[in-house]
């Protein structure tokens, strides 16, 4: 394995003395202190935007991201693009005045990975052989979600490291889905649970006449300190129910690697059910959104034709109450598929 270190920008061609790492024929590895920046005491911020131009010739095969911090970090998305898009000079910028949108930007090129809640370092593997494609001449690009609640200001520097295996080594290529229920109603004093069914089947159907592949490799789950659990089941046919994944606590590496890999199609599944739960010791309510409040997301990669959306944006109810007293809620999930392409071009370079 060859590895390229760099301070800001990987440059193309070399690292220092050492031969090129050829990415098409080895195992190479990529780093980068993407970004200084010092957040102020008392500072919540969620329009802090960075990049990294990677100025690669030829496509990367993602299999492995660490990422180290030094705080003030709640949570960051990331995803690549191609390199004639958001064209600014590599580090920190504001994402709302340059426009930057996290559907555009995973139509535009792909998502890559999601900081865990918290976390200050971390490694998120897939399996064996599974990969994320990433275009020649792509830009990496994360949404970040900033909160300092010390007395002090933090200075912090995100640090990236990307490890690819060459094309004969992939196995299974990964698209990206991810499920939101924003309609959160946390009641005062109680233990809540949120769950929506994602159809896939009806998803693809809607789209072309193509059957649904879909082997689910990897999952990130995401909420905030009210979070006790979150779990992914199959949705319908003969396993309907079967738990696929299920993650407890919050502020640990979140990503939870499937291998081997859980077939919905093999399982006989219409779909997925994501159920997030919540206790909320509170004297108040506690809904969607930064600061105090709560959310429940979860990113899947799976080797699939398609990639989608499923959100929750109205429409929840209360359906019972568990016998520990947990609030069961439930929510339409709105889906959105769109045909994946292994092929984008990526951007122009130089």
């Amino acid at each position: 394995m060859r590895t390229c270190f760099l301070v800001a920008v990987l440059v193309a061609g070399g690292c220092g003395d050492d031969p090129p790492c050829d990415p098409t024929t080895e195992a190479c590895t990529y780093s980068a202190a993407v970004s200084t920046i010092t957040v102020p005491s008392g500072v919540e911020d969620e329009d802090t935007c960075q990049s990294w131009t990677l100025n690669n010739p030829t496509e990367l095969w993602v299999n492995s991201i660490t990422q180290n911090n030094d705080g003030a970090y709640h949570h960051a998305n990331w995803f690549f693009v191609p390199d004639h898009n958001y064209k600014l000079p590599d580090g920190a910028w504001p994402c709302e005045a340059n426009r930057f949108a996290e559907l555009e930007a995973g139509l535009q090129g792909g998502y890559l990975f999601a900081l865990s809640t918290q976390s200050l370092e971390e490694t998120q593997t897939l399996p064996q052989g599974a990969a994320v494609r990433i275009p020649p001449w792509s830009r990496v690009i994360g949404s970040s979600h900033l909160l300092n609640v010390t007395d002090f200001d933090i200075t912090t520097t995100m640090d990236i490291t990307i490890r690819t295996i060459p094309p004969p080594q992939v196995t299974a290529k990964l698209a990206p889905a991810r499920i939101q229920y924003k309609d959160l109603h946390l009641d005062p004093g109680k233990k809540s649970s949120f769950t929506t069914e994602c159809k896939l089947m009806e998803a693809n159907a809607n789209l072309w006449n193509e059957p649904l592949e879909y082997k689910l490799y990897f999952t990130l789950t995401h909420y905030h300190e009210l979070g006790m659990y979150q779990q992914l089941e199959v949705l319908g046919g003969p396993r309907d129910g079967e738990v696929i994944m299920r993650h407890e606590g919050h502020g640990d590496n979140a990503g939870t690697a499937l291998d081997p890999p859980f077939d919905l199609v093999a399982a006989g599944a219409q779909g997925v059910r994501l159920t997030c739960g919540f206790n909320n010791p509170r004297a108040v309510p506690v809904g969607w959104g930064i600061g105090d409040q709560e959310m429940c997301v979860m990113a899947l990669q799976a080797t699939t034709q398609i990639g989608w959306v499923g959100d929750v944006t109205g429409g929840d109810t209360v359906a019972g109450v568990a016998p520990n007293g947990e609030v069961q809620h439930r929510g339409p999930c709105q889906m959105q598929a769109f045909p994946w392409d292994f092929e984008k071009e990526g951007g122009k370079g130089h």
